[in-house]
This record gives structure tokens, sequence and C-alpha cells, in this order.
């Protein structure tokens, strides 16, 4: 069983994606469900609470894209309250190259073209382990693009998304 931990949103968009996300692992016969580590419910500590099945195969898996402080901290404080102190934590799912294709697809549906100034908005995080990640999926992203790709975050860290945009 998987435990897909999203970071969670006021935008109904964000839990529509990560629904859309667990129903393409089911598709695959896995068995999924879906957590929150903030904003919404549930959290990894119901969500472990609530399943029926035996302990051991069941991974927390963080739908994030850096090892901020809800991977580094609140997602495994999450499953430590629970009733399966034990289960294991993967790594979050990015950086991974295969979500630098996501992003280039993306991009591309909005409407990019070749020259274009492009940032990466991320949430922003105070651990520089999370930044330095963010950074390199940037030069990523960049080296992909063949252009120059700044960062912006909405909290925590500097430049804002908005100073990027205007440096950009």
């Amino acid at each position: 069983m998987i435990v897909l931990v999203a970071h969670g949103t006021r935008d109904p968009e964000g839990a529509r994606v990560i629904d859309r996300l667990a129903s393409r692992v089911r598709a695959r016969g896995v068995g999924v469900r879906v957590a929150f580590a903030d904003v919404l419910r549930p959290d990894v500590t119901a969500v472990l609470d609530g399943l029926r099945c035996p302990a051991d195969g069941t991974v927390v898996v963080p739908a994030f894209l850096a090892h901020g402080y809800h991977v580094r901290a609140d997602i495994p404080a999450q499953v430590a309250r629970s009733s399966r102190p034990r289960t294991v934590v993967s790594r979050p799912l990015g950086p991974a190259p295969v979500l630098l294709g996501a992003v280039c697809d993306r991009l591309r549906e909005a409407g990019y073209r070749e020259g274009d100034a492009v940032v990466l908005a991320a949430a922003g995080s105070s651990d520089e382990r999370a930044l330095s990640e963010v950074n390199s999926v940037a030069a990523a992203l960049a080296a992909r693009l063949g252009t120059a790709v700044r960062v912006g975050y909405a909290a925590t860290a500097t430049p804002t998304v908005a100073d990027a945009v205007a440096a950009a």
C-alpha cells in the first residue's frame, strides 16, 4: 500500500491533481491512499490508522519536489504518531528527471516558446538542502530548455516569485 502525501491547498484543483496521480498508480494495480501534510485532511496519521492491510509493505511517499520541512519533519512526525510508527517514508518524488519532462510539457501547454524567460516558482524553505534541490531542478530545466531559468519563492526564501519575474 502506498500512502501518497501532498502538501494540501485551499485550491480544489490541487486535491484533484493528487487524486489523478493516485488514480494512475491504482490503474497499475497498486493500492494507494492520499494524505496531506498540511492544510487539508486526512493527514498521514489518520490514513495510516485507518488502513486494514498488513503494516509490512506500506510506504509513505511524499509528493514533494524537495526535502523541505514537511518531508523532513512533519511527515515523519505524523507517521510516528500513528498506529504504524515503523512505516517506511520514501524520498520525495523530486527532483526526479521524469518530472522535468512534465514541467517542459506544462510550459509548452502554457505557450512557452524558445527564448522566453522562465521562472521556476517554488514554495520556499529555510532548509539549505531544499533550496539547493530547487536550484538543481532549475539548472536541469535550463539545460533541457537551453535558456536561463530563474528561481522565485512563494515564502520563507528569496527572491520572491514577483522579484524573479521582474528580474526576468
